[in-house]
């Protein structure tokens, strides 16, 4: 989850983001990349040359520049939770906005407790020598027609959330409290079954002992499961680690043929096989594949088809759909129908969903 922090001056920003961090959120700051740039040039760190040499960055690079520097940041593990501090203009926010989970939160205060707050901070010698003055310095920052100058009032209409900071901080935070559990309901995912039991199936597939591949099997039926199976070597004999090698690699057979010469049992095969030994019909049932190639310990996702054997086999036990995962991290979905419909009319050779594999791709 990403939150964007936007308010006026000495609205309380600084102590969100002390809330939040407590909680792990990882706090970046527009605003720090411009002091960034203002400590190489050796230029004083006021509130006027920040704004001035922010102005500048973004007439330069853009009015998103900033944001485009943070995004990058986050992008590399997008999996923690972040806070965004200092957003001044429409188009930062455009940007954000192209993370996923992002919200934007606007903090209000009134002005005479922000000026009170400002007196007391002093933060980059910040002009508080009187409330007018205070009002004159802020009044930079609500609007311009200049897309790389602030505009704070615009944010505050782009806002998702707003807090009133006019109170005490056991207020606020009962406030930034409220707002996680509202932000946790909003961006739940929600997993679809396909999902869920790929997942499953992506479990199952590391207890592999092949050597080429490492893939999973789980066969359900109305969204419950009824036997799973992984790509290995028969129970009681020698698997491709036990012995070393890769029996198919070190005979010289070609990839995508003779399936029977091969140390392991396909992950399918194994799940439909189980499912027989426990007695349990899996007629109408949904079949998930998994596979990563892990020759030479690659572990990178392939696509993952059923071969000739185990589709003939699918078809015979009387499964209806077979979903498989894909190298690109999405699946596809396979109706056993249309396998059964498409041998009426071809023969073996020219099926039209390949094995998917290829020795020269699992040793790049």
């Amino acid at each position: 989850m990403i939150i964007g922090l936007t308010s006026f001056l000495s609205a309380g920003k600084g102590s969100v983001c002390e809330f939040l961090k407590i909680k792990g959120y990882l706090v970046y700051s527009c605003s720090d990349i411009i002091r960034e740039e203002c400590n190489s040039r050796g230029i004083e760190l006021t509130r006027e040359n920040l704004q001035n040499v922010g102005n500048e960055l973004r007439t330069k690079f853009g009015p998103n520049i900033l944001a485009i520097r943070l995004s990058e940041k986050i992008n590399k593990d997008i999996t923690k939770n972040y806070v965004v501090d200092s957003i001044i203009t429409p188009a930062e926010i455009e940007e954000l906005r192209k993370l996923p989970n992002f919200a934007l939160v606007f903090l209000d205060a009134d002005s005479k407790i922000r000026y009170e707050r400002a007196k007391i901070r002093l933060r980059e010698k910040e002009n508080v020598n009187s409330f007018d003055e205070f009002m004159l310095s802020e009044k930079r920052e609500l609007e311009s027609k200049d897309p790389n100058s602030q505009q704070l009032l615009r944010c505050k209409e782009l806002s998702d959330y707003m807090l009133n900071n006019n109170g005490t901080v056991d207020e606020l935070q009962a406030q930034v409290d409220e707002l996680l559990v509202k932000l946790q309901v909003k961006f739940k995912k929600k997993m679809n079954w396909d999902e869920y039991f790929i997942n499953v199936a992506k479990d199952i597939s590391k207890k592999s002992t092949c050597m080429s591949m490492y893939v999973g099997a789980v066969i359900t039926k109305n969204n419950t499961i009824l036997s799973t199976g992984y790509s290995g070597a028969p129970r009681g004999t020698k698997d491709c680690f036990e012995w070393g090698y890769c029996f198919r690699r070190k005979n010289n057979i070609k990839s995508g043929t003779k399936f029977e010469l091969c140390a392991s049992v396909h992950a399918e095969q194994n799940a439909i096989i189980n499912a027989a030994r426990q007695g349990t019909s899996i007629v109408d049932g949904v079949l998930y594949l998994y596979g990563e190639i892990a020759y030479q310990a690659q572990n990178k996702m392939t696509d993952i088809f059923p071969c000739f054997i185990c589709k003939k086999i699918i078809i015979n036990a009387g499964i209806v759909k077979v979903v498989c995962s894909k190298a690109d991290g999405t699946f596809i979905t396979f109706e056993v129908k249309d396998w059964i419909n498409d041998w009426k009319e071809h023969n073996l050779l020219e099926d039209t969903v390949g094995y998917g594999t290829n020795y020269n791709q699992s040793i790049k």
